[in-house]
């Protein structure tokens, strides 16, 4: 079937492949194989509707012995569209009108609203009874909200038509033949950038979003973070010289940074000293304590004081974090390191310690990746201070942009 819908079988192939399948839907003893030959002569008609004559023969049978919800659909499907040519076309599907309530599947009676509706407008006299019967039933189902839109959309269509023949133009037009590779149904654009934000997931596989198959609280949340500022990869590592970091021990190194050689200084305000400090450049942490800032002057490192507590979601941290200008950010490109992290855990908890929380962070194979934040009080202003940090792997080093 796939060789016929895409014209790659040459001349004939498409006719003689639709003759096999159609010697499948014969198959009684085999439910399955039936069922999927419908489903391809269906997309088969849709993709090269001058097969109807080959296809249309064995239908009215087929419907009898078919019980598999997407196979009876698929036949149904085709009765309204061969059912010009087909003598009891109308008759086959009177009966399945009639046993519309033990009909379990949307897919049936959404195929059996849509073949009713097109084998009125080239059999009228026949079909009338049976379209009033359908649409009656479909307008008062309320298991498919799909199939009642339809219904009552073919019901106005009918009832305010000036011209039946516009109707009739709207319900049998061609338009649904396949154009490209795919039908219109199944080039989900929508869904595939979906599927991109949960990718290396089991969504790819299911092709659908998590929310379709996990409970709401086992779903993980996936955090959408700001692009990251352009850093000066190629800067050389040249440590900072702060009285209010190198006199006390570095977290991620191990060592103070004022024991390491020095061979440039460069000399840094008060607000990235401070914002440095919040990365862990102090003390041990059950040593270490901020001291009560005084509501007074500008923020330095001994007058920062953080919440403990900060509600911020990602969407929020990235439309902060878009507010401030690339060009208002403090940058420091390269900070020293001794030795660094083995995970990120070994960052986070500590920095918590200090109210700096994490956003989002992560390893990559040269580098450990962190999205954190903190917010005075609000006695000093309730401000955020959002910092991207990266921890180099060889040689350690770490860089950060932080915007106030």
């Amino acid at each position: 079937a796939s060789i016929a819908m895409h014209d790659s079988g040459g001349q004939g192939a498409v006719e003689s492949i639709a003759r096999r399948l159609v010697e499948m839907l014969d198959l009684h003893g085999i439910p399955h194989i039936s069922s999927e030959a419908a489903t391809a002569l269906a997309s088969l008609v849709r993709r090269h509707p001058s097969i109807v004559s080959v296809v249309s023969a064995p239908l009215p049978r087929a419907l009898k012995y078919i019980s598999e919800p997407a196979g009876k659909a698929s036949v149904i499907f085709l009765l309204g569209e061969c059912g010009e040519s087909i003598v009891e076309a109308p008759y086959v599907l009177e009966k399945v009108i009639d046993s519309y309530d033990s009909i379990a599947d949307a897919a049936v009676k959404t195929a059996l609203l849509g073949a009713t509706v097109k084998l009125f407008f080239y059999r009228p006299p026949e079909v009338k009874n049976m379209l009033g019967k359908v649409l009656k039933k479909a307008t008062e189902d309320v298991s498919s909200q799909d199939l009642h839109d339809r219904a009552l959309f073919y019901y106005r269509l009918l009832r305010s038509s000036p011209d039946t023949n516009i109707a009739k133009s709207i319900v049998t037009s061609k338009s649904m033949t396949m154009s490209t590779k795919h039908f219109a149904e199944e080039d989900d654009s929508e869904l595939r950038a979906a599927l991109m934000h949960e990718f290396n997931t089991l969504c790819t596989i299911y092709r659908c979003k998590a929310e379709n198959f996990i409970d709401e609280e086992n779903i993980v949340k996936f955090v959408k973070v700001p692009k990251e500022h352009p850093l000066p990869r190629e800067a050389p590592v040249t440590p900072v010289t702060d009285p209010g970091v190198n006199t006390n021990t570095n977290h991620m190194g191990g060592v103070a940074m004022a024991d390491a050689p020095q061979q440039s200084v460069t000399a840094v305000p008060s607000t990235v000293s401070a914002e440095v400090d919040l990365l862990g450049f102090g003390d041990d942490v059950s040593a270490m304590s901020v001291p009560t800032p005084a509501p007074v002057g500008p923020a330095s490192l001994q007058s920062l004081s953080l919440k403990s507590e900060v509600i911020l979601n990602g969407e929020d941290y990235q439309n902060k974090w878009s507010s401030v200008p690339d060009a208002e950010a403090v940058i420091i490109p390269a900070l020293a390191m001794t030795t660094g992290p083995t995970s990120t855990d070994g960052v986070e908890e500590p920095l918590k310690a200090f109210n700096v929380f994490t956003m989002a962070s992560g390893e990559l194979p040269t580098e450990f990746k962190f999205f954190l934040y903190g917010q005075e009080e609000d006695a000093y202003g309730g401000g955020f201070f959002l910092i991207q940090a990266v921890v180099s792997k060889a040689p350690f080093n770490l860089s950060l942009t932080i915007k106030p």
